[in-house]
């Protein structure tokens, strides 16, 4: 093998920081390696410029590498050269946790980090050597089985790898930003993240000669250095000191970074990050709410938050912000708090995004094993598409929600104002921010719609196709029988408000469990102790004892949920009622009842057949 092939799937979509892409530093460092081992190597990078794909056509082997969100893109990429015969390597965050997936794309998976497990990989296949010792691989053996050999211990010495070389990334002229890393890994425990499943809870790091020679090697006389690191400041002693380095050396050159709110308890460093250079930095905040920032295990507050910005701002650093939209804490008034929150704040530029459980993370487990995913496709799994279920609102609002509360922040205002104090940079950022959301709500219609024929799809056969009965028969029948024999005087107001405001017939009843013709008969299950589910089956069992004969002649589902919202909105797209609708009588019933929440995670509905 002689051509070896390094390529970066595009991201399927646009946000705010398109047009300055941060590139990933892995296929770079890759092709470095190779190069100085004597490979002709090249790396595409599909969002600096799409490859001409005819320079590939003598490549005797390629390594294609993703997150998940350009999944999709990079089997597509895979299959291609497979089909062709070339074999294909895949990499990166998605593969490492998705082997078998990637398999059917590609002849191999590097798990985890790459260097060492893809020098053995082609070292074994350049001399016919078994590929079973080779840590950290994944792969088909001759009979097509699949196999896992053992995870690669992460490198030590990160000093090993050498300084990559830019000039074998394909049209790099075009990059804005060069990428730099001073270390990996991340001492903290976000539950959303994916980097300590990649790359450990143990903070690895360059030595300070190393990351200063990188500097000036690889930074341009113009334009911009982003350091890659997860948590820039994860080690303030040693941060500080590289940054003391970089002054007394007298590199001159402009820079951001990735920080947690806490970089501004340390007065030495936030003033050392001035006086090197730093342009701006990127904060994850993640939410105002509490109960989210807990559940998050975030490790801040909102006074952190505040803080943070105030003295980051006194010291002239740029902010961009993160915000992290949906935890089953989050409601859609969360939202607008957020974008009223953030609006008011004195930051250049900020990202809401929707909480996406990416695989190899705890969200992705949770959320899967409590059958919350509403999808798997890849491309949506980019932080700006809702793909889950929540807990305190719908998909169709946590998606458009979002969506709003970003066209909230970019404003031809703030564009304006931006012009005015000759911050053209970020009058840019703003001018794109409002042009990306556009397009984005513009095309959230088709994703509403599209989460709407997978959600009630799944809901028909989950609930026996009773919705679509309801719908043939509610022209002859509106009537509702509300049971409230499970209930107490206040949970029974809160659906009875809740149903009258949908604008159906209400039979109220404790006992009688007949059903006219054509009608339904709704039963909540509320849990008033510890045991709430061993209660709720109870009931379930209870009622089937006493009236086992009516019953028998009754179709009977029960609706599961997650919170008391979606049992309303379970029994609103029973009904056939718009969202929309279901929130504002959702809204109406709990102020009914001076908005006191109750658990109500099984509704019993009944219709005789």
């Amino acid at each position: 093998m002689k051509n070896i092939y390094f390529i970066e799937a595009k991201s399927p979509g646009a946000h705010i920081f398109s047009r300055t892409s941060l590139p990933r530093l892995g296929s770079i460092l890759l092709g470095t390696i190779f190069k100085n081992k004597g490979y002709n190597t090249k790396v595409f990078i599909e969002d600096i410029a799409p490859p001409a794909w005819s320079l590939l056509d003598d490549a005797d082997f390629v390594c294609i590498s993703s997150i998940t969100s350009t999944a999709n893109r990079a089997f597509q990429i895979a299959e291609k050269f497979k089909n062709r015969g070339i074999p294909v390597a895949m990499g990166g965050p998605h593969s490492t946790f998705l082997p078998d997936e990637s398999l059917n794309y590609a002849d191999y998976v590097v798990r985890g980090e790459g260097e060492e497990t893809l020098e053995e990989l082609f070292d074994h296949l350049e001399n016919n050597k078994s590929l079973d010792t080779i840590k950290g691989l994944s792969y088909k053996n001759a009979n097509q089985e699949i196999v896992h050999n053992p995870d690669r211990a992460l490198i030590n010495d990160l000093d090993e790898a050498p300084i990559p070389d830019f000039s074998i990334v394909y049209k790099w002229e075009k990059a804005k930003v060069v990428p730099v890393a001073t270390s990996r890994g991340c001492p903290f425990g976000c539950k959303f993240c994916s980097v300590i499943p990649m790359f450990g809870r143990k903070y690895r790091f360059k030595s300070i000669d190393r990351v200063i020679e990188e500097i000036k090697t690889t930074a341009p006389k113009r334009g911009h250095v982003f350091f890659i690191d997860d948590n820039f400041a994860a080690d303030k002693r040693r941060t500080k000191e590289l940054l003391r380095t970089i002054i007394e050396n007298n590199i001159k050159f402009e820079w951001s970074a990735q920080v947690r709110t806490d970089v501004v308890k340390d007065t030495e460093l936030i003033e050392l990050m001035e006086k090197a250079g730093c342009f701006a930095v990127f904060i994850g905040f993640e939410s105002i709410n509490p109960k989210t920032l807990s559940l998050y295990n975030k490790g801040q507050g909102l006074a952190d938050i505040e803080d943070a910005i105030k003295i980051v701002k006194k010291h002239n650093i740029n902010i961009h912000g993160m915000f992290v939209l949906g935890s089953d804490t989050d409601d859609i008034q969360t939202i607008r708090n957020t974008a009223k929150f953030a609006k008011k704040l004195d930051i250049e530029s900020i990202q809401f995004m929707v909480l996406t459980p990416l695989p190899g993370t705890p969200v992705f487990d949770d959320l899967k094993n409590s059958g919350r995913l509403i999808h798997t496709d890849w491309s949506k799994y980019d932080a700006h598409h809702a793909v889950f279920e929540p807990k305190l609102m719908t998909a169709f609002e946590l998606h458009v929600e979002t969506l709003k509360a970003m066209s909230r922040f970019y404003s031809w205002s703030g564009v304006i104002r931006n012009l005015w104090q000759f911050d053209f940079f970020y009058a840019i950022v703003g001018i794109y921010g409002i042009r990306s959301v556009k397009k984005a709500l513009s095309g959230a219609k088709s994703y509403v719609e599209y989460l709407t024929e997978l959600i009630t799809s799944e809901f028909d056969n989950k609930t026996d196709r009773l919705r679509q009965f309801f719908q043939k028969t509610q022209g002859t029948s509106k009537n509702i029988i509300l049971n409230t024999a499970a209930l107490e005087n206040e949970e029974s107001r809160f659906f009875s408000t809740f149903l009258s405001n949908l604008d159906k017939k209400l039979v109220i009843s404790k006992e009688d469990f007949t059903v006219n013709q054509n009608a339904l008969a709704i039963t909540p299950l509320v849990e008033h102790i510890k045991s709430k589910h061993q209660q709720g089956m109870q009931q379930l069992s209870d009622i089937y004892a006493k009236h086992r004969e009516k019953l028998d002649s009754m179709k009977v589902i029960n609706m599961e949920s997650i919170s008391l919202y979606k049992a309303c909105v379970n029994i609103g797209l029973l009904l056939n009622v718009n969202s929309r609708k279901i929130r504002k009588a959702y809204e109406q019933a709990l102020k009914s009842i001076g908005g006191n929440e109750f658990e109500c995670n099984h509704v019993l509905v009944m219709v005789s057949q």
